[in-house]
């Protein structure tokens, strides 16, 4: 709860700012004995700056917070199935630099993280900014995650088992490092400075080229027993169903996402069944992705429609199981596959709702995150952020 309240503190202070501590307990709901301790640490470590004086109310002219922008900088690394993403940003947000490559091949993983440093070295050269600023670097990628042993334990993206690629960042730059998955990045990235910033618990799914999720109660990140937690595209939802990349079958992700709607779409196309998908598609099988389903599908195409009404029942009944098991107060969608529209979301929020159990989830809000393609890259800056606000002696030690 403490972690929390420094976390909402200095959320306030960034949003709100320049503000003075009484707003800030105010608007945090706690005392001003506790908002003094907290800003006096984050104060200390530079977090935050006082600049200058409010209006009297009778007393002494209050102090005014504002976050210090200008000191410190984190670097976050999203290694992407299609892309990777390196940017620079400071205590605020904002982004000071940025840039992205084609992932391309992953395996030899070694290979792929070459090119990932020489990306990174660049994206740091862009933004003019001194290594002494630098507070560290988020690295995160699909799979499972040894957080302890800084691993990518299995990625069915990209063909990995236990592969490590925090040392060779860390060698790279001599800065601390933090690897994590992309779905628990993002979520972390709405929490921070996206959607979910107000929110007390909920639950982030990613509904893109795959299907994850992450949990977050209070600013901090469920993971379960081995770190596993989340995997909601991997729930088995037909079982005899389509083969998944994990080897189960009739896993959400395999049923739903925007791999098994492209896959759905050239089945479609083989079997006489749509014309349209190939033609948006250049008349290119191989080229043929959610989007030209989609596009497909807004012209009228019957068998497109039906590939994306059997998505969005899917995805609809994945986050009504979240609702019943969790009774989260949001539900954040992110991922490529909601930049389809309006009415896709909506269907999905439709039958989330006729699928949820009565009464159960009655205050959930189903919110569409802001953050957009930056996300996870966002999310694995504010990794460090977090862990800076939390323990900050620790981290400028590691430098």
């Amino acid at each position: 709860m403490a972690q929390y309240n420094r976390m909402n503190v200095l959320q306030i202070i960034r949003m709100e700012g320049p503000i003075n501590k009484a707003e800030i307990a105010k608007r945090a709901n706690l005392s001003i004995p506790t908002v003094m301790k907290i800003t006096d640490e984050i104060l200390e470590k530079k977090v935050v700056h006082v600049v200058g004086k409010g209006e009297s109310n009778g007393g002494k002219r209050p102090e005014l917070l504002s976050i210090t922008d200008s000191i410190y900088y984190i670097v976050g690394i999203d290694i992407g199935r299609s892309r990777t993403s390196v940017l620079i940003m400071d205590l605020k947000g904002t982004v000071i630099s940025r840039r992205t490559m084609k992932t391309g091949r992953t395996n030899p993983a070694e290979k792929l993280m070459e090119r990932v440093l020489e990306l990174t070295e660049n994206v740091v050269l862009d933004g003019g900014i001194s290594r002494e600023n630098l507070l560290g670097i988020g690295v995160v990628t699909p799979g499972l995650i040894d957080l302890e042993e800084g691993r990518v334990l299995y990625s069915p993206d990209f063909g990995w088992e236990n592969v490590d690629i925090l040392s060779p960042v860390k060698e790279k730059f001599k800065l601390p490092v933090l690897l994590d998955n992309s779905n628990k990045a993002i979520a972390m990235g709405e929490k921070w400075f996206g959607i979910a910033r107000d929110s007390s618990y909920f639950v982030c799914v990613n509904i893109g080229h795959g299907i994850g999720s992450a949990i977050m109660e209070n600013g901090e990140l469920y993971r379960g027993n081995s770190g596993s937690s989340g995997e909601i595209g991997h729930i088995t939802l037909e079982p005899n169903g389509s083969l998944c990349e994990c080897g189960n079958k009739g896993c959400l992700e395999a049923l739903a996402s925007g791999k098994a709607i492209a896959r759905e779409g050239r089945r479609a196309v083989q079997e006489g069944a749509s014309a349209l998908i190939l033609e948006k598609a250049g008349y290119d099988l191989d080229a043929i992705d959610a989007k030209e389903v989609f596009a497909a599908a807004e012209e009228g195409d019957v068998a497109a429609r039906q590939i994306i009404k059997k998505a969005e029942t899917y995805i609809g009944i994945g986050l009504a199981s979240y609702i019943n098991l969790l009774d989260p107060d949001m539900l954040v969608l992110a991922g490529g596959l909601t930049n389809a529209g309006r009415e896709f979301i909506d269907q999905i929020k439709k039958v989330a709702k006729e699928r949820q159990m009565k009464f159960a989830g009655r205050k959930v809000k189903i919110r569409v995150a802001e953050l957009g393609e930056q996300a996870a890259a966002i999310g694995a800056a504010s990794m460090i952020l977090k862990r800076f606000i939390e323990n900050g002696d620790e981290i400028l030690k590691m430098r």
